[in-house]
């Protein structure tokens, strides 16, 4: 009976505690580089993306400087898929950022062309203190994504200033299946110059 018991047990397996599920999702550990535009601390810019479990660590925070408009430009080393993201505030509830406006792939953007570019998807925030509430990206315009900028342009109490503690994004990155169709690909050129196979595969490598 006691083995029968310890096998049953045995065969569900540990859930291992180091990385949670939704870091398999997280994509801060793509991320290449985060510029912060009007921030007290711009060099802090990068430390507001973090593992999902320290989501709601009240530091470290990134404020904007002397008006509440905040803005932080994310580049990732390899294409990504945004399929969710979470914002949560800092300091103050004041503080705490009301609206959200993302733009995908404009490098170039900064305050006085923003407004001139609609926005890739915009959102209005409420203050998330628990870390629970997802914003859905729509699919078609996050997909492959290999920048994306962050634009808070008001916050809940009409304080001088915004404070965001952390940005989360969850999709997928396509580093490991952009390799993966490189290599296939690389098995059929062989097979077609050795085989001469005729058809589809052939017809794709003719000039």
């Amino acid at each position: 009976h006691h083995r029968h018991d310890d096998g049953r047990r045995r065969r569900r397996p540990p859930r291992p505690s180091t990385l949670s599920p939704e870091d398999t999702w997280n994509l801060y550990q793509h991320i290449e580089s985060v510029v912060g535009l009007n921030a007290t601390a711009p060099g802090d810019a990068a430390a507001i993306f973090k593992p999902h479990a320290k989501r709601l660590d009240a530091e470290p925070t990134l404020t904007s400087d002397g008006d509440e408009e905040l803005m932080v430009k994310v580049a990732f080393s390899s294409p990504v898929h945004i399929r969710r993201i979470m914002v949560i505030g800092g300091g103050e509830v004041d503080e705490h950022p009301s609206h959200l406006k993302v733009y995908v792939g404009r490098e170039e953007i900064d305050f006085s062309s923003a407004e001139d570019v609609s926005p890739t998807q915009e959102f209005d925030l409420e203050q998330n203190l628990t870390g629970e509430g997802f914003l859905a990206t729509r699919q078609a315009p996050f997909t492959n994504v290999t920048h994306v900028t962050f634009f808070f342009s008001a916050n809940l109490g009409g304080a001088e200033e915004t404070t965001v503690q952390y940005i989360g994004m969850q999709g997928e990155h396509t580093h490991d299946r952009r390799e993966a169709v490189h290599a296939t690909y690389e098995v059929m050129c062989q097979h077609a110059d050795h085989a001469a196979v005729p058809g589809e595969a052939g017809a794709a490598m003719d000039p």
